[in-house]
């Protein structure tokens, strides 16, 4: 059990993220929030990858398409 620094009990669900306040002071404060993408190792299931928001910066040009979204579009 966790304690912020207003006095409320951080959730459970933070605690485990590693993130150090409750959420109404998140809510209150600007704190980078964590950042996440969904990658498809196989077609039929994906997993969502969470990361924190300096990782998701440094490395978006990796998980962004360019070029044509769709097969479709090459006809």
């Amino acid at each position: 059990m966790k304690i912020c620094s207003c006095g409320k009990i951080i959730e459970q669900g933070r605690v485990e993220l590693g993130l150090p306040h409750c959420l109404a002071c998140a809510k209150l404060i600007n704190v980078q929030r964590v950042k996440g993408r969904m990658v498809y190792e196989h077609k039929t299931g994906g997993y969502i990858e969470t990361m924190s928001p300096e990782s998701y910066s440094a490395n978006r040009k990796f998980f962004t398409r360019s070029g044509n979204k769709s097969i479709l579009k090459q006809v």
